[in-house]
Formats: C-alpha cells, sequence, structure tokens
C-alpha cells in the first residue's frame, strides 16, 4: 500500500466511526426521550417517538410555515401568525381554546425541542400531556407542539412563556 492508499484508507475508517458516533447519539437521544415520556405517560401506545428523516420532515414544515426569529423563537410579531399568550395557570385551557378557535384537539401533534437533536414524537394533546409538560420541558429548553394538518403550534419557550399560534 502506498502513501495515498494509506491515507485513503484512514480517511474511510475515519468516516466510518463518526457515523457510527452519529448513530450512537441518536439511539442515546432516542433512549433519554423514550424513558422521559415512559415516566410520563407510563404507556408506550400513547406516543411514538419518530426517525431522524420523520423527525426533520415535521421540524422542516413547521419551520416554512412560522417564521423563525433568530433567537429560535417563533417571531410572534410577524402578521401571518395569530397568537395568544398564556400563563401557567392556563396551560390547562389550552384544548379548549384550539377547540373554540375550531380546531381538532384529537388529531395527532408532535412534540419537539427547539435544541439539541432529540427526535420528535408523535402523540395527541391531552391533559395528561399538559399536566406534565414541566417534565417533558425539562429535556430541552423551547418547547414545541405541533400540529402539520392544522397549522397550529404551542411554544414553551425558556422564559416561562406560553403561546399559542396558529396560521
Amino acid at each position: 500500500m502506498n502513501k495515498e492508499e494509506r491515507q485513503k484508507r484512514l480517511n474511510e475508517i475515519v468516516e466510518e466511526r463518526k457515523q457510527k458516533e452519529i448513530i450512537q447519539q441518536a439511539i442515546q437521544k432516542e433512549n433519554e426521550v423514550k424513558i422521559l415520556l415512559q415516566e410520563v405517560f407510563g404507556e408506550l401506545e400513547l406516543f411514538e417517538i419518530l426517525d431522524s428523516n420523520t423527525t426533520n420532515s415535521i421540524v422542516e414544515d413547521f419551520s416554512e410555515n412560522f417564521p423563525i426569529a433568530f433567537w429560535n423563537r417563533i417571531d410572534w410579531k410577524n402578521a401571518i401568525v395569530n397568537r395568544v399568550e398564556l400563563n401557567d395557570q392556563g396551560i390547562k385551557s389550552i384544548p379548549s381554546l384550539l377547540i373554540s378557535k375550531e380546531f381538532d384537539t384529537s388529531i395527532p401533534i408532535y412534540i419537539f425541542w427547539g435544541y439539541d437533536n432529540h427526535p420528535c414524537v408523535k402523540t395527541k394533546l391531552t391533559e395528561e400531556l399538559l399536566s406534565n409538560i414541566e417534565d417533558i420541558v425539562w429535556l430541552g429548553n423551547d418547547l414545541y407542539l405541533y400540529c402539520p394538518t392544522q397549522k397550529y403550534v404551542i411554544e414553551f419557550f425558556h422564559d416561562d412563556t406560553v403561546n399559542i399560534g396558529w396560521i
């Protein structure tokens, strides 16, 4: 083996290791989410952890529909977005508020975090979910509950603000 072939093989080995690390990190993130949601819900049937391709599609759809400010928050000043801001006591009223805006809360939503590479979670907007939202937010800052079919989002931002937005 000449020097160029050795260098090429070394580069291949390094790339293989990087890919293995990426896969291991993804598995670790998925396990973190799974453990947390099992503690919150108890039952695996109430949620589905999505693969990275589906996660990327959901987050991409979200960012195409809702304007994101440079600090990773929805740009609520943008005229295309309707918004209702809630306090902590208003979190339990989210389903009734959405129903009053003619949204169907039985349609699946997707949970994802604004930072880190945790996978999206497919679930339904339930009182149980909302009553345990602080535990779910714990996994990462800036939590989003997004319904791509109805184009609404619930943003739990790290400054303790909660916003419901729709387009």
